[in-house]
């Protein structure tokens, strides 16, 4: 698929509050900070210093969530005990020996809000908000260009779209079923969502896309035809929307919301380099 990719965006990536510490933000700058997130989608912090422990505490304080830690881990005494807390994922590739790759499914394109567990009285419509932490980054790419996490503005691709086709997007939804999980389960199963609609706090209206293993309502006896409308819509976005590269350096922490965006990974060689990101994701219950 060709697509236009920009490190400047006009939206997204913005910097909040340069040279500010996270967890000394007072309560007018977190709301600064989450009105921010609104109206970008993406945003950034930079030169922070944190343990794992600290960035769940953040996402607490600042969201109001009481998911996290739904799964957890022993403490795995091969990584630094403060990159570890319930809750907090590891990405990358942490132990010294071995270049395994923990969360390479992240270099498909997706919404991390497809793995959010079922839950009583959540919405697919959700504010899901995802923190990923920088703490060692590999300094290229296999590409040989900076190593970057890549996103699409769904509210710039659904505004790029004829309003003949937006109309007709708006009459359907999907499934969607995480790319994380190969089959529907009764703690991630599979979800409804409309392809068009309608952010919970800006009123804005966006596309949602899930991954490639979307099915069109309508499709579920056609999953042939239906991976070909997914993918015949993602070469429209592509075609039309510019995409947004996030060029890493350590201590970044990228905040984004996953009813406004789509993202990718990069893939990286992990036989030369090391990468440690700590991701979180929380479910906002302030703004709703």
């Amino acid at each position: 698929m060709q697509q236009q990719t920009v490190q400047q965006h006009t939206r997204l990536g913005r910097e909040f509050l340069p040279g500010c510490n996270l967890t000394q933000l007072t309560e007018q700058q977190v709301t600064q900070f989450k009105q921010s997130l609104w109206e970008h989608g993406v945003i950034v912090l930079r030169q922070q210093h944190l343990t794992a422990s600290q960035l769940k505490e953040f996402a607490i304080a600042t969201f109001g969530d009481s998911t996290l830690g739904r799964y957890t881990r022993p403490i795995d005494p091969e990584i630094d005990p403060d990159l570890q807390s319930p809750g907090v994922s590891i990405l990358g590739n942490p132990k010294m020996h071995t270049t395994e790759i923990r969360g390479k499914f992240a270099w498909e394109w997706h919404h991390d809000k497809d793995h959010l567990p079922k839950t009583e009285g959540m919405d697919m419509n959700t504010l899901y908000v995802v923190m990923l932490y920088g703490v060692e980054i590999p300094p290229e790419g296999i590409d040989g260009k900076p190593h970057t996490t890549e996103f699409l503005d769904m509210v710039e691709a659904y505004n790029n779209l004829s309003r003949e086709h937006q109309q007709q997007l708006e009459q359907t939804s999907m499934h969607h079923l995480s790319p994380f999980f190969p089959k529907p389960g009764s703690d991630v199963p599979m979800k409804l969502h409309p392809i068009v609609s309608t952010h919970k706090v800006t009123g804005k209206k966006g596309l949602y896309l899930g991954s490639d293993t979307s099915i069109r309502v309508g499709m579920e006896e056609k999953l042939e035809e239906a991976k070909l409308f997914w993918q015949e819509l993602f070469e429209t976005v592509l075609e039309r929307t510019p995409v947004y590269a996030h060029v890493w350096q350590p201590g970044d922490i990228v905040f984004w919301d996953n009813s406004q965006v789509m993202h990718a990974g990069t893939p990286y060689d992990a036989n030369k380099y090391r990468r440690i990101a700590l991701r979180v994701g929380v479910v906002d219950k302030t703004s709703t």
